[in-house]
């Protein structure tokens, strides 16, 4: 029995003795996992703590590349030249500089011991602005962490590439035109049918149209700011609007999806203007906004830009693209050009041929190699032989485009270009932008100058040195495929022979009123009174909106449009406010004059104005291409168009002045187009002058634009007027 009782003493001290280990190493454990948990949490504080010594480290960045210039500009921001200016002086282009070196630390927390032991700026100027990585390293109790940011300073956004069409004053483009998203006119596949976005038509100072003769249609929204007139130039409401021909395919209003049928038609509907919420805001997904807000904070329907910022830099506000701005843009710029025909005229040089380059010479080498061409240019591509494009491509001078276009590329031109027929993507059968490899086709053309599409020049008709009338009698217009054609007149017992080919004397604009002048044969081919061309009617117009904002404002620098540089003094406005436009030099009532006549008109020293203006002229630079020989390129495309066939452009045009556009009638001038135009992409620019014929025979509008939402995808000038501070990748790591 004792020995039972002993037996089982000794296993409870055992017991006892096994549970105390146990206790003693569960504590032991807990105090190390505390320990441990400890140090572990220690780590990761200090690491948290060099992080944000770090993050500082890019707060000390942003104090002296920002908040400094602010402070030095009385907290305002100016122009980019200016931040350049300011900014050369931290760190130079394509330079790092050391701001804080291990030497020489900058101490955060005297507690912590945290610090910035190193922050180093690395700067590169891109297309998009200044770009400048900040390169920080955090130290905490020997612990260290980095951090990089990347910073950027540009010109403010520009939202225009989001419009099919952007412009300050839109008229002759609304009579007989449609306005459609590509995307939904492409589609065959049912099941997509109510996915398609509308497409948005802007206008920024004025809006003009037939209420009852604009048989246009837009896939989406109008905008306006401004008036809206009749072309009568008498203000319009918006019941007017409403009630008016101009319509609108109907969307869905809380989506802005095109609404489509079974059968995918879609739905007309009048335009109506935009109502208010409870709030007061402007409703969104309206057919029309008149007056739209600036503020954007009151854009409750998407950003409508205020102004056209310049492609290259205005650094000096001359309204001209200086060689040092060009040079600043193209510098930057990486791309090429291969296949097709590229033949390059230097400056000073001279092309006249009849007839377009069928052959390269050393330009395509140039621009294959660096994307450049110092000079005019002249660009040929065919289905066989199509322009490639790869990047930004950057011309020093004019450029004269026409044919296939392979491959995603952007030009950015100095001074004019010039569309001599069509230019389309070689694109695989049945596609749109993707050629028969699978690659992208893309075009931007950007232009310093103006884009002239097709013959600017060619006036519309002949009219007797008799005849009275505004407009020729349309049996005397210009012949656009007959090189010479007359006609004889007798009015009052006066008989004239009319002589109206494409090539007779007095076909072209000649930009002045002109004495009466004969042919060898007797026939009169200039007189008093003698009609001007489409382009000069628009130009009086711009010019009219010019003259009156430089009146309004002292420190307003205007520009004025010209046909061409030879006759400096012809610049020309139309002062008579009761009609859409001109179209004879000697208009009754003496009411077509030159700026200079105007003011002395008014009442004012001409010099006041004029000398303060900008000139932008039409012709080629220093005439390294004739008048002449650019009608024998526009008569060559008519002669090589087959019947009703339209023009065509594929791709986004974009100029900080005007964009002319022009197509002739088969009834009234013979042409092969039919008057009838087609572009895929959009048309942005504050001056815009389109003008093709009435609808067809078969009721198709003869201007449509198919806006393609990729043209958002190319690089958009920015307005560098007022510079603003992007914070974009951020990262960090051990260091």
């Amino acid at each position: 029995m004792t020995h039972l009782y002993a037996q089982k003493q000794g296993m409870a001290l055992i017991l006892v003795l096994l549970s105390t280990i146990i206790i003693l190493g569960a504590v032991f454990v807990v105090g190390q996992l505390v320990v441990s948990s400890k140090a572990h949490t220690d780590l990761t504080v200090q690491m948290q703590q060099a992080e944000e010594a770090a993050k500082s480290g890019i707060d000390i960045a942003v104090e002296h590349l920002w908040n400094q210039y602010l402070v030095g500009r009385g907290n305002t921001t100016g122009n980019l030249a200016s931040y350049r200016a300011f900014i050369d002086d931290i760190v130079k282009k394509n330079q790092q500089k050391i701001l804080i070196n291990q030497n020489a630390p900058v101490l955060l927390n005297e507690e912590t011991g945290s610090r910035v032991l190193e922050l180093v700026l690395s700067r590169e100027d891109t297309l998009n602005g200044i770009q400048i990585t900040a390169e920080s390293v955090g130290e905490v109790q020997g612990l260290r962490q980095r951090a990089v940011q990347t910073l950027q300073v540009s010109g403010a956004l520009f939202a225009g590439y989001e419009y099919a069409v952007l412009a300050n004053y839109i008229n002759c483009i609304l009579c007989h035109a449609s306005f459609y998203n590509i995307e939904e006119r492409l589609n065959t596949d049912a099941s997509k049918y109510g996915t398609f976005d509308r497409i948005k038509v802007a206008t920024l100072e004025a809006l003009l149209f037939r209420p009852g003769g604009a048989d246009s249609a837009v896939a989406g929204t109008i905008y306006t700011r401004g008036q809206v007139y009749n072309e009568a130039y008498q203000p319009i409401n918006a019941t007017t609007i409403r009630n008016s021909s101009m319509k609108h395919f109907e969307f869905n209003n809380t989506d802005g999806k095109l609404k489509q049928s079974r059968t995918g038609a879609l739905t007309k509907g009048n335009l109506v203007q935009a109502g208010y919420d409870r709030n007061g805001n402007l409703e969104q997904f309206a057919s029309l906004y008149t007056n739209y807000p600036t503020d954007p904070r009151q854009m409750t329907d998407g950003t409508l830009p205020e102004t056209f910022p310049a492609p290259f830099p205005d650094n000096n506000g001359n309204r001209h693209v200086d060689q040092d701005e060009f040079d600043e843009v193209a510098e930057m710029l990486e791309g090429s050009v291969s296949g097709g025909v590229a033949f390059g005229v230097p400056d000073g040089g001279s092309y006249s041929a009849k007839t377009l380059p069928s052959q390269s010479n050393s330009a395509l080498s140039d621009l294959s190699n660096t994307g450049y061409y110092d000079g005019n240019l002249i660009l040929v591509g065919t289905d066989a032989n199509p322009i490639v494009l790869d990047g930004e491509i950057a011309v020093n001078g004019d450029l004269i485009l026409q044919g296939t276009v392979k491959g995603w590329g952007q030009f950015f031109v100095k001074g004019n270009t010039y569309l001599t027929g069509d230019v389309t993507y070689a694109d695989a059968p049945g596609k749109f932008g993707e050629a028969a490899d699978g690659s992208r086709n893309g075009l931007a053309l950007v232009s310093g100058g103006n884009i002239l599409m097709g013959d600017y020049l060619t006036i519309r008709g002949k009219n007797h040195s008799a005849d009275t009338a505004k407009f020729p009698n349309s049996a005397d217009s210009i012949m656009v495929r007959t090189k010479n054609s007359t006609v004889t007149r007798t009015i009052n017992r006066k008989s004239e022979t009319l002589d109206r080919g494409y090539f007779s004397p007095g076909a072209i604009d000649a930009g002045e009123i002109q004495k009466q002048m004969y042919n060898a044969q007797g026939r009169l081919v200039q007189r008093d009174g003698q009609q001007f061309s489409f382009t000069q009617s628009e130009l009086k117009l711009f010019n009219n909106l010019e003259l009156d904002k430089a009146l309004a404002d002292p420190n307003y620098r205007p520009r004025f449009y010209g046909l061409r540089d030879s006759q400096p003094n012809n610049v020309y406005v139309y002062t008579k406010i009761s009609e859409e436009h001109a179209v004879r030099y000697d208009e009754s009532g003496n009411t077509v004059k030159t700026v200079s006549d105007r003011l002395v008109q008014l009442g004012k020293n001409p010099k006041s104005v004029l000398d303060r203006a900008s000139y932008q002229y039409m012709n080629p630079t220093n005439n390294w291409v004739s008048e002449e020989t650019l009608r024998e390129f526009w008569w060559n495309d008519e002669m090589s168009r087959s019947r009703f066939s339209p023009w065509r452009f594929d791709g986004v045009l974009y100029s900080n002045n005007a964009i002319f556009a022009l197509t002739r009638s088969d009834v009234r001038h013979g042409s092969n187009t039919e008057g009838k135009m087609l572009i895929r992409g959009a048309m942005i620019c504050p001056d815009i002058g389109v003008l093709c014929a009435g609808t067809d025979r078969t009721g198709n509008e003869s201007f449509r634009l198919f806006y393609d939402p990729r043209v958002q995808e190319f690089w958009a000038p920015q307005d560098t007027n007022t510079v603003v501070l992007q914070r974009l990748v951020y990262k960090t790591e051990a260091a």
